[in-house]
């Protein structure tokens, strides 16, 4: 996908997740049911991560898959 195209769409999703998280957040605090309170907590954090992730993504310039994938290979010794 174009990379131009791409930063819009990255950026909806981040303020999606952050939205989520400030309203999973907002119910938490609500909850009368403590249990049901600490799930709820789960949520925000997971959603926040997300978020945190997202927004990480968009700051960083992008780079060639290649440099990419050269890094997560393990290098080989034969011998």
């Amino acid at each position: 996908m174009d990379q131009k195209n791409d930063k819009p769409l990255q950026h909806h999703r981040s303020k999606q997740l952050r939205e989520r998280a400030f309203f999973f957040k907002r119910l938490a605090i609500g909850a009368a049911d403590p249990k049901f309170s600490a799930k709820l907590q789960v949520l925000v954090d997971e959603y926040e991560r997300e978020a945190a992730r997202a927004k990480l993504e968009l700051e960083q310039p992008a780079t060639p898959l290649q440099t990419a994938d050269a890094d997560d290979t393990p290098e080989r010794h034969t011998g």
